[in-house]
C-alpha cells in the first residue's frame, strides 16, 4: 500500500493540486503565525490589565493613606476642610469599588464601570483591559484572591468612614473630647493597619499572578511555535517527496521511451499535475507501442512480398531478358521504397528521441523549478510526432493491403462539401507556415451521394498535401462541384509543376515528382488516391506545364445502391 494511503487526510492532500497545495501551506503557515501574533496580543493585553492593577492600587493605597492622614488633621484643627479632604480622598477607591460591584453583577452597566474606574484614577486606555482580566481570569486562583483582598479593603474603608463620621458628630456635638471618643481614634488606627495588610496581600497576588500568565504565555508561545513549524514541515515533506517521486518516475520512463522500449507504465498515485502529466505519458507509450508494432508488422509483410516478387521476376528472367530487366527495375524500387520509407521513419523518431531528451532534462533536477509550459510543448511535439509515425504505418498499411486486393469501400449516404470544408481545415495551419493560403470554392451547398466518406476525405487530404508541398509558397486553391452523377474535385497550385515526360508516371508506385531527399514522401499517395478514386468508379488526372502550375482532378461517382464484389471493393 501507498505510504499516503494509510491516513485518509493524506489520501486526500494526495489529490490536490500542486498550485493549492502549496496555496494551502502557504495559508496554514499564514494563519498559525495570525493565531501566534493574537496569543501575543492577549498575553500582552493581559500583562498590561496587570500593570494597571498595579498601578490602581497604587492609587487607591495613596487615596486610603491621605484619608487617615486628613482625619489626623481634623482630630487636631477641628477644621470642616480636613473633614471635607478625607471625603475628596476616599473617592478614588469609591470609585474602584462602585466599578468592582457593578462587574459582578450578571450583566454589568459597562458604562457605570468605565466611569468608576476613571473615578479611580485608572487611565481609560487601561479600562478595557481591567475589565477584560477580571472576566476572562475570574475563576484563577490568583484573581479570585486579589478580588477578595480588594472587597476586603472596601469594607474597611466603609467602616473607616463611619468612624470618622461618628467622631465628626461628635465635635459638632461638642463631645469630641470625651474619654469614651478616644476609641474611635484607636479603631481608626486598626483598621488603617488592616487596610496596609490587605494592599500587602493584594500587591503580593498580583505579583504571583503576573509570573503565572507569564510562564502561561511561554508555555502557549511555545506549543504555537512547535505546531507551526511541525505542520509546515510536515506538509512541505509530503508535497517535496510527491513531486520528487512523480518527476523521478518520468523521467526513468521517458529514458526508456527513448530507448525504444514502450512497454513499461507508471503507476498513477496523485490527482494533481504531476498524476495528470504521468496519465499523458502512458497514454503517449500506449499510442507509440501500437503504432510501433503496427509499423513491424507492415515493414514484414512488405518485405516478404518484396521477396516472393523479386523471387517470381528473378525465375522469368532467367527465361525472358525483357523480364529481367524488370526484375531489377523492381529490385531497384524496392530498394528506392526502403530508403526513402527508411528516412521518413528515421526522422520523426530522431526528433521524438529528442523531445525525450528535452524531457529528462526538463524534469531531472528535483530542486528545480518545473516550468510546466515548457514541459506540456514537448509532449504536445512529441504527440505530434507519433501522429506522423501513426500516418505513415497508416499508408504502409493501405498499400498491403491493395497488393492484396483488400482495400475495402465502405460506402454510406453523406455530404462532400463538409468532408472537403474539414480537410481545408486541418490543413490550413500547414498551409500558413509554408506561406500559402487556401482558397476553397463550390458551386453548390450540398453534394450528396453513397461514397465511402474516409476515403474521399484521404484523397482530398493528400491532394492539398501535395498542392502544399510543392506549390512553392503560393495560393492553392481547391474546387468541388457536381456534374451529372459525379462529384468531381479540382486542386490546383501556383508551384513548379509536373514535366510532360513524368505525368503518365506519378501515379505508379514509388513514384515521386521531385526526387530531392530533403522533400520528405514515399511517393505512394497518388497511387493510393487513384486506387481509391477508381474503386468510387471515378478516375483522377492532372493538367500541369513546368513553371505554371499544377491541377489535378478526381471525379467520384454518386452511388445509390451498394453491392461488394469479390474482392473487397464496393460497386453499385
Amino acid at each position: 500500500m501507498h505510504p499516503l494511503n494509510t491516513f485518509p487526510i493524506l489520501k486526500i492532500w494526495k489529490n490536490i493540486s500542486i498550485s493549492k497545495k502549496l496555496y494551502f501551506v502557504v495559508g496554514a503557515m499564514a494563519l498559525l503565525i495570525i493565531i501566534e501574533l493574537l496569543t501575543l496580543r492577549f498575553a500582552m493585553s493581559s500583562l498590561s490589565a496587570l500593570r494597571a492593577f498595579v498601578g490602581g492600587e497604587a492609587s487607591w493605597s495613596k487615596a486610603q493613606k491621605n484619608a487617615v492622614y486628613r482625619f489626623q488633621r481634623y482630630v487636631m484643627t477641628k477644621d470642616e476642610w480636613d473633614y471635607l479632604a478625607f471625603g475628596e480622598a476616599l473617592k478614588i477607591p469609591d470609585g474602584d469599588r462602585r466599578a468592582r460591584v457593578e462587574l459582578q453583577k450578571t450583566s454589568p452597566d459597562m458604562q457605570a464601570v468605565r466611569e468608576g474606574f476613571i473615578q479611580g484614577h485608572v487611565h481609560p486606555a487601561d479600562i478595557e483591559s481591567i475589565v477584560n482580566l477580571l472576566r476572562r481570569f475570574y475563576w484563577v486562583s490568583y484573581i479570585q484572591e486579589a478580588v477578595a483582598a480588594w472587597s476586603e479593603g472596601d469594607r474597611l474603608l466603609i467602616e473607616l468612614r463611619e468612624v470618622v463620621w461618628s467622631y465628626r458628630k461628635a465635635v459638632q456635638d461638642g463631645v469630641a473630647d470625651t474619654p469614651g471618643m478616644e476609641a474611635h481614634l484607636d479603631r481608626v488606627i486598626e483598621i488603617n493597619n488592616e487596610l496596609t495588610r490587605v494592599e500587602e496581600i493584594f500587591s503580593r497576588v498580583l505579583g504571583e499572578g503576573s509570573r503565572w500568565l507569564e510562564s502561561i504565555v511561554f508555555v502557549t508561545l511555545f506549543i504555537l511555535v512547535i505546531t507551526v513549524e511541525s505542520i509546515g514541515l510536515t506538509l512541505t515533506f509530503f508535497t517535496s517527496r510527491s513531486i520528487s517521486r512523480g518527476l523521478f518516475g518520468l523521467n526513468k520512463l521517458t529514458e526508456e521511451f527513448s530507448h525504444g522500449n514502450f512497454d513499461r507504465r507508471l503507476n498513477i498515485n496523485t490527482g494533481d499535475e504531476i498524476g495528470q502529466l504521468t496519465q499523458s505519458i502512458n497514454t503517449m507509450g500506449d499510442m507509440l507501442q501500437k503504432s510501433y508494432q503496427d509499423l513491424q508488422q507492415s515493414h514484414k509483410e512488405l518485405e516478404i512480398k518484396v521477396q516472393q516478387r523479386t523471387a517470381e521476376l528473378a525465375e522469368i528472367a532467367n527465361q525472358n531478358s525483357e523480364l529481367y530487366q524488370e526484375a531489377k527495375n523492381a529490385v531497384r524500387m524496392r530498394d528506392d521504397f526502403l530508403s526513402i520509407a527508411s528516412h521518413e521513419l528515421r526522422t520523426p523518431l530522431t526528433a521524438l528521441n529528442l523531445q525525450f531528451y528535452l524531457l529528462e532534462r526538463v524534469t531531472e533536477d528535483d530542486e528545480k523549478t518545473i516550468d510546466f509550459d515548457q514541459m506540456k510543448k514537448i509532449i504536445i511535439r512529441a504527440s505530434l510526432l507519433t501522429k506522423k509515425l501513426s500516418t505513415l504505418q497508416e499508408v504502409l498499411m493501405d498499400l498491403a493491403q491493395l497488393r492484396l486486393g483488400k482495400l475495402e469501400i465502405k460506402r454510406e449516404m453523406c455530404d462532400i462539401i463538409p468532408i472537403v470544408t474539414d480537410c481545408v481545415s486541418q490543413l490550413n495551419s500547414v498551409a500558413t507556415r509554408g506561406g500559402s493560403e487556401i482558397t476553397f470554392e463550390s458551386e453548390s451547398s450540398s453534394i450528396i451521394g453513397n461514397v465511402d466518406c474516409i476515403r474521399v476525405g484521404q484523397v482530398v487530404t493528400n491532394l492539398l498535401s501535395n498542392a502544399i508541398k510543392y506549390g512553392e509558397g503560393k495560393a492553392v486553391q481547391i474546387k468541388v462541384f457536381q456534374k451529372n452523377e459525379f462529384a468531381i474535385v479540382e486542386v490546383s497550385d501556383n508551384g513548379q509543376g509536373i514535366p510532360f515526360n513524368k505525368q503518365d508516371q506519378i501515379f505508379d508506385r514509388f513514384e515521386r515528382v521531385n526526387e530531392d531527399p530533403a522533400v520528405s514522401g514515399l511517393g505512394l499517395g497518388l497511387y493510393i488516391s487513384k486506387q481509391i478514386v477508381e474503386a468510387h468508379r471515378g478516375s483522377i488526372s492532372v493538367e500541369s506545364n513546368a513553371g505554371k502550375g499544377t491541377k489535378f482532378i478526381a471525379t467520384f461517382f454518386l452511388e445509390k445502391e451498394v453491392t461488394l464484389t469479390t474482392n473487397g471493393f464496393a460497386v453499385g
